[in-house]
């Protein structure tokens, strides 16, 4: 009589999926950043220039930092939150003026 192990031969392999998920995981932390430093001058530059792409209703180009990453987006902005300090881009993406690290015309 031929006893099969049935699932338990597969075991190990669920162990190695297991770990994939967790390396993934870890590579994906080791590759964070800290946000870059922004000076109050380079600051009220980004300012203006948010405010004259809105006005001119031209896209723009905007690196935003969000959890360990930068982010680049081309975007026209739609509205501009000055209380929540926030701007609203056609995609309906909505980003602190805060998470800006840079802004140019494009």
């Amino acid at each position: 009589m031929n006893k099969d192990r049935g699932m338990i031969k597969w075991a190990p392999f669920n162990s190695l999926i297991n770990g994939k998920h967790i390396v993934n995981s870890l590579v994906l932390e080791k590759a964070k950043i800290t946000k870059p430093q922004i000076s109050e001058e380079e600051q009220k530059i980004i300012e203006e220039k948010i405010i004259e792409a809105y006005y001119c209703q031209e896209k723009v180009l905007i690196t935003y930092y969000k959890d360990g990453y930068l982010y680049k987006i081309h975007s026209i902005i739609k509205k501009i939150d000055s209380i929540y300090k926030t701007i609203h881009l056609d995609n309906a993406l909505k980003l602190l003026v805060r998470q800006i690290i840079t802004i140019t015309s494009g």
